[in-house]
């Protein structure tokens, strides 16, 4: 009996874990694109070693047949971090894993819901010297059109290919090239760019903090930067961008911008000083609406009619802050991802440099304009935050309210956040087709068990004596 009540147990734990997976995979069931697992080679190697990796390729159960490509390429990057992928012509960098890798096909078609593993080979050369060696798989589809949309949507998935030699020596150092400001315009916040030179013989991530002082060394502001998401290679330069948002006009004169680059840990890899001129009195952007937050009260953050409203829950801050809602310029928003174009209506929240503890729930009134934008469907109208320490537009989910004419999203970080017209991927949630048939195979599985195991009962019954 204890032995059937584990198998029971065995059985139902197995159920569990196929439904949990079932649900976290149906995720992309409506993605257009395509999905990679296993995305990414980071290595200690050897000189003569060979090594594989196994990543599978994916597409939604809704996508149409996908021909998906896989090409090796060097690897540069631009100075907001994204890949610049070289061939084999262009790949001059005597750090390149390019040569080194290999993989077992080079293109071939999904059906909808289907998979397919690639595996990658790295051999390195007997002669490899110390240091790093890098490259990047890239995994692309052709554009694929949205049904009920003129977007077209072509998914790339860069696999970065990062290879030490056992025994290296490994520099991680760099140097600041440049600390420059954009125009300064009234009514327009402040941006600073910091520019990072990695002169190490390795990857690493950066965060950095940008200061501004006037001219009699009195601090205005202090803005950090959070870790970058992806490392910055060998000889390749860093943007670190920082906006500053006074809390009143600046008067003419010379200021001050005290710029620092740190690894994750703390550790100083340098520090540069520069300056802008204000020729005339500055006038900041009007603050929007302000607020104060405090741990033990929720607060909401709006601007004068209504039409931006945030609400931070209770506990959302550890410590008491400021916060400020601020307009931000067209012009200074970054690019829109492809695929996307932004409809003018952005802003920006001031005075939270990291993470809620909670997220708040951001709610904006989409105007005439921007459902003209968006071809009169307000389904195509979505939230986009810019994440600085990514250097990348993040899509959270947004609900559309065509009645109250609302957009609606959550988010635990706040910064520049704007209306684009798009069609973001959407979950279909839970495929209960598919956990009905497991649930079934599951069923038909313990009724198996539960009878060998009573035949087995059966023979294990001595005869009667005669």
């Amino acid at each position: 009996m204890k032995r059937l009540i584990l198998v029971t147990i065995i059985v139902i734990l197995l159920t569990v874990m196929l439904i949990s997976t079932v649900v976290l995979a149906d995720d992309n069931t409506t993605n257009p694109g395509i999905t990679v697992s296993n995305a990414g080679i980071v290595d200690v190697v050897s000189p003569g070693q060979t090594i594989t990796q196994t990543m599978n390729v994916s597409i939604g159960a809704n996508a149409p047949t996908t021909t998906v490509t896989v090409d090796i390429d060097g690897v540069a990057q631009s100075s907001n971090g994204t890949y610049i992928l070289l061939d084999a012509a262009e790949d001059t960098n005597p750090d390149t894993a390019r040569p080194f890798v290999s993989v077992n096909t080079n293109s071939f078609q999904l059906q909808p819901g289907g998979s397919q593993d690639v595996v990658a080979t790295i051999a390195v050369p007997q002669d490899a010297t110390l240091g790093g060696y890098f490259a990047c798989i890239h995994i692309s589809n052709p554009p694929i059109a949205q049904s009920g949309s003129n977007i077209a949507v072509a998914t790339a998935v860069n696999v970065p290919v990062y290879l030490t030699i056992k025994g290296s020596q490994l520099n991680q150092t760099g140097k600041i090239t440049g600390i420059t400001t954009g125009t300064i315009t009234n009514g327009q916040t402040i941006g600073i760019t910091t520019t990072f030179q990695n002169t190490g013989n390795t990857y690493f991530k950066i965060e950095g903090e940008t200061t501004v002082t006037n001219g009699q060394g009195v601090l205005l502001d202090d803005v950090p930067a959070p870790l970058t998401v992806s490392s910055v290679l060998p000889d390749m330069s860093r943007d670190v961008n920082a906006i500053y948002t006074p809390n009143g006009s600046l008067a003419p004169g010379i200021y001050t911008i005290g710029s620092r680059i740190m690894l994750s840990d703390g550790t100083m890899l340098d520090q540069s000083n520069a300056t802008f001129t204000i020729k005339a009195p500055y006038v900041p952007p009007p603050a929007l609406g302000n607020v104060s937050l405090a741990p033990t009260s929720g607060s909401t953050l709006q601007n004068v009619d209504g039409s931006i409203s945030i609400y931070f829950p209770t506990g959302a801050a550890a410590v008491p802050v400021n916060l400020a809602l601020n307009n931000i310029a067209a012009a200074q928003l970054p690019v829109a991802p492809a695929g996307f174009t932004f409809t003018g209506s952005s802003f920006q929240v001031n005075g939270l440099t990291g993470l809620l503890a909670k997220n708040a729930t951001i709610t904006v009134k989409y105007t005439a304009d921007d459902l003209s934008k968006a071809n009169g469907k307000a389904s195509n109208l979505l939230l986009m935050r810019w994440d600085a320490g990514t250097n990348q537009w993040i899509i959270p989910g947004t609900k559309v309210d065509t009645k109250a004419m609302t957009l609606t999203a959550s988010s635990n970080l706040m910064g520049i956040w704007a209306v684009a017209v798009g069609t973001a991927p959407a979950s279909s949630g839970i495929n209960w087709i598919v956990i009905g048939s497991i649930i079934a195979v599951v069923v038909i599985v313990a009724a198996i068990v539960m009878i060998l195991f009573l035949n087995r009962k059966k023979r294990q019954v001595k005869p009667a004596k005669r």
